[in-house]
């Protein structure tokens, strides 16, 4: 009798509910995950008929189809490295679900791809998917677009941010437009403030609400 390869022997899905929409996962994808790791271990999961069927699927709330569907599409390594079609919001809503699952491998690779072109990216998108994907490195940039572009904050990007977050930002805006007009000694010991002018970086790590949580 032939053995199972360890990684690739295993051919059985799991089947879950997203919206109506059911999705079949390989249970070899599940385990690279430290979440799903503990769903295949658990007693309960599978017991009977749970997601082992279309009729008995495994329902998944708080997330939607569409994040469901781009993650799944990203686990395939040739979209990882070799497409180019997947927008900054399918990229973002794979690194939700691969943050909030612990696939940390697959985390990893999505960001390096989303960094390619981030600096691209609308700076609310970049904002929302910094804090709902938990990658800091992306938040204090995107922020910046905001405070020093010409035009302040639109309607709509004020609504996204909130009135604490958008006072901060207004705060650094008119502290760039004053030092820019006229240089101040500062008491801080930073580079740019030793020159008397305070740069939007330095002005974005003292903004309390503006700091990533």
């Amino acid at each position: 009798m032939p053995s199972e390869h360890p990684k690739y022997g295993d051919a059985s899905y799991l089947v879950f509910l997203v919206e109506d929409i059911i999705f079949q996962v390989p249970r070899r994808r599940l385990k690279q995950s430290r979440y799903f790791q503990d769903m295949l271990e658990d007693a309960h999961t599978g017991a009977g008929s749970e997601g082992k069927d279309n009729e008995h699927p495994i329902s998944l709330g708080g997330i939607s189809a569409f994040e469901m569907t781009s993650f799944l599409d990203v686990l395939e390594t040739s979209v990882l490295y070799d497409d180019p079609g997947p927008t900054f919001s399918q990229w973002a809503a794979a690194l939700h679900l691969a943050t909030m699952w612990d696939f940390d491998d697959i985390r990893e690779r999505i960001i390096v791809q989303m960094d390619k072109n981030i600096s691209e990216v609308e700076p609310m998108d970049r904002v929302d998917a910094s804090l709902k994907c938990r990658v800091e490195k992306w938040l204090h940039p995107a922020y910046e677009v905001l405070c020093t572009r010409d035009a302040g904050p639109s309607d709509a990007e004020a609504e996204r941010l909130g009135v604490l977050r958008l006072n901060g930002i207004w705060r650094i805006r008119e502290a760039l437009k004053s030092t820019a007009s006229t240089p101040t000694q500062s008491s801080c010991n930073c580079n740019s403030c030793r020159n008397g002018r305070p740069s939007c970086s330095d002005l974005l790590k003292k903004e309390e609400a503006l700091k990533f949580p």
